[in-house]
């Protein structure tokens, strides 16, 4: 992994500034201290707080290295295309020594319909490939939150990317974020996210060993 080497007391300074700067744009406590728990921008925070709330959706996010809040905004995100880890501080150098912060990883969008939550794909249309067109719905959406994000979204959803060899699938370090119409609920590990899933009816696509099933809703139905 390589990536920023920095104090603890120089990143604590850092992720201070990022505060000022959120709370100048408009973040509240919840944006503030989810941003703490997330390692995400309060400013993007916010932005997913009321985009979800104007359109009834829940989003759920893996969430980077808390360190990474101190530098988004201040370095591009972290590629598709880079492999290599990020380190302690939530940064790596990519292709040819750019620095960059990690990126959110959406893991999936929903949609309530008054009743339930309905899934929005936004991967491939062909079920498995690692790249190729969205859905206009999936596009668009995507689009329009990275017009008022400070870190930019990757790539799609990865409950969505139904390759159980090539799907990254989930890891007990892993934490996450949920945006749901408004609100925002930090899960600290893969436990609470499936328990999460399982009290908001969504479906749950990780085996035991954290290995994505390779299905999506419906064949998991069946």
């Amino acid at each position: 992994m390589s990536g920023l080497r920095i104090s603890a007391a120089g990143l604590a300074d850092l992720a201070r500034g990022k505060e000022r700067q959120a709370r100048a744009a408009g973040a509240d406590g919840l944006d503030l201290r989810l941003s703490a728990e997330s390692g995400m921008d309060a400013r993007d925070i916010m932005v997913l707080r009321r985009f979800t709330a104007e359109r009834n959706l829940l989003i759920i996010f893996r969430c980077p290295r808390r360190a990474a809040r101190a530098f988004h905004g201040t370095l591009p995100a972290k590629t598709f295309a880079t492999k290599a880890k990020t380190n302690e501080t939530g940064t790596v150098l990519g292709h040819g020594g750019q620095l960059m912060v990690s990126d959110y990883d959406m893991m999936s969008c929903w949609r309530f319909t008054g009743t339930g939550f309905q899934k929005i794909s936004i991967s491939a249309l062909e079920p498995g490939a690692p790249r190729g067109r969205w859905s206009p719905e999936a596009r668009d959406l995507v689009r329009e939150l990275n017009r008022h994000l400070v870190t930019k979204l990757q790539h799609g959803c990865q409950d969505d990317f139904l390759n159980a060899e090539k799907n990254p699938g989930v890891k007990l370090a892993d934490h996450f974020l949920a945006i749901r119409m408004g609100d925002g609920v930090y899960l600290p590990d893969p436990i609470h996210c499936e328990n999460f899933y399982l009290a908001h009816a969504l479906f749950w696509p990780y085996l035991s060993n954290g290995r994505h099933r390779g299905s999506g809703p419906a064949a998991g139905a069946g």
